[in-house]
């Protein structure tokens, strides 16, 4: 045969050439059936390839190490995420809770994860703001209706855990805050109807011989308001035995008189117990007709205070006399921030000895008015400081000498046992800044800062700030 060569077979050839082609037509029919033979049979394989390896890491995750690790070191692992988790963020209550989370991967890891009480111990919870448009009714009701099953739940898989409770209520939408006239409307429509804030607040509490910690944050215009229904939290019906943190950041604004401040003021609250071990109150927490000494608190007991300042439009705002006045009655104070809403001389012949405050060891100050008040520290007896920070307020600042510095009659009269000192220097001139150093020979950390803005500079083991 003559192939690929334009060759033109002859009558006798061309039937030869025809069986030719008929036998390799049958051939790669033949092969291509076993080809395709083949291709089911890879497949087949294929599949039991698969199913094998499935049955073998089905097999092998029995085998896994976790598998075995025990429930209380299992447990430990979820309270360490759960901590880890905290540090970074704050967790509400909400299906990316990491108990959630940990409860979605298997039944085991969901058992344990349920009956691991203290995963369920801290409610925060942020309350929506409120509706304005009454389109936006269901919505709203709906996360209210989610919050009161969701705290049900956490307080009934905590069992008898001690609680951390956080309640922030915003009140109405940024666009309609100020707008006080409409926002009335609205909170006594919401308040007289009765909404789900009034069932979320009865489910916590219901819980209230278990709250250790409480963070209660309110905003204007509620708290202007004779009732709303976060308030209740203030006065729960049911005593708080355990109760040995509370914090307030409440806004009063600059009212006479708010409900929200009388409530404070008129015991027995909260504030009342006397397990109460630290007090956090925000500043304008106390509206102008009130002052901090008026709050049913166990003083004595306290360990740890930080109180931010009165209104300074009141007729006596919170001052350095005054803080006499509290630290007096704070025996047993180890940590104390205080915010001098003015700033008054202590007198000299003031009444009584000195205060003594045996365990305080770390006190903060900070006076609107950028100076310390002359007489402050010679009428306190504090053998345990040993760290001080006098920080920089909103007035005006006027350099002063040593013998007319409040801060400089601190550092004399403490330096010898403080060790970590921070103030602003600029309220000193170059001769006091000097002289307040030279009275402080045992720092091992000093920060000088330049403003109320804090932006430290290292400087080896000591701290400055940039001006």
């Amino acid at each position: 045969m003559r192939l690929n060569a334009n060759y033109v077979p002859s009558d006798n050839e061309i039937v030869t050439i025809r069986s030719l082609v008929r036998k390799r037509e049958a051939t790669l029919n033949d092969i291509e059936r076993s080809t395709e033979e083949l291709k089911q049979d890879l497949i087949e394989l294929a599949e039991r390839w698969e199913a094998q390896k499935r049955e073998m890491n089905e097999h092998q995750a029995l085998l896994s190490p976790i598998k075995r690790i025990p429930v209380d070191i299992l447990t430990s692992i979820f309270l360490t995420l759960l901590e880890i988790e905290g540090a970074s963020r704050r967790i509400q209550l909400s299906k990316s809770h990491p108990g959630v989370v940990i409860s979605h991967v298997c039944q085991h890891r969901r058992a344990v994860s349920l009956s691991t009480k203290l995963l369920w111990r801290d409610l925060y919870i942020i309350i929506p703001s409120y509706c304005y448009f009454p389109t936006s009714g269901s919505e709203w009701n709906a996360k209210l209706a989610l919050l009161v099953e969701m705290a049900q739940a956490w307080i009934s898989r905590s069992d008898d855990c001690h609680l951390s409770l956080t309640v922030i209520d915003v009140g109405l939408e940024d666009e309609v805050r100020h707008d006080l006239g409409i926002g009335r409307d609205i909170y006594d429509t919401f308040f007289s109807e009765g909404t789900d804030i009034d069932k979320l607040v009865d489910v916590l509490l219901s819980s209230s011989p278990r709250w250790e910690a409480l963070c209660l944050i309110l905003m204007i215009p509620q708290t202007q308001l004779p009732y709303f229904p976060t308030a209740r939290l203030i006065a729960p019906p049911r005593t708080t035995p355990i109760l040995t943190n509370v914090k307030l950041l409440c806004s009063a604004e600059q009212l006479q008189d708010s409900p929200l401040s009388q409530r404070l003021i008129t015991g027995p609250n909260l504030l009342s117990t006397s397990a109460l071990r630290s007090l956090i109150i925000g500043s304008e927490t106390l509206s102008r007709a009130h002052d901090i000494m008026r709050i049913p608190v166990v003083w004595s007991n306290l360990e740890h205070l930080d109180f931010g300042g009165s209104h300074s439009k009141i007729s006596h705002p919170f001052d350095a006399v005054q803080a006499l006045t509290l630290l007096k009655e704070c025996t047993n104070l180890i940590t104390c921030h205080l915010t001098l809403n003015r700033s008054a001389t202590v007198p000299k012949n003031r009444d009584g000895s000195p205060i003594l405050l045996p365990r305080l060891r770390k006190l903060v100050f900070l006076p609107v008015q950028c100076h310390l008040p002359k007489g402050f520290a010679q009428s306190l007896i504090l053998p345990s400081l040993r760290e001080l920070e006098v920080m920089r307020g909103y007035g005006e600042c006027t350099p002063r000498e040593h013998h007319e510095s409040g801060l400089f009659e601190f550092c004399e009269r403490f330096g010898s046992t403080l060790e970590d000192v921070t103030f602003c220097y600029r309220v000193l001139t170059q001769t006091a800044l000097l002289r307040c150093l030279q009275c402080l020979p045992d720092i091992t950390s000093l920060g000088l800062v330049a403003s109320e803005i804090w932006r430290f500079i290292s400087v080896g083991g000591m701290r400055t700030s940039q001006p």
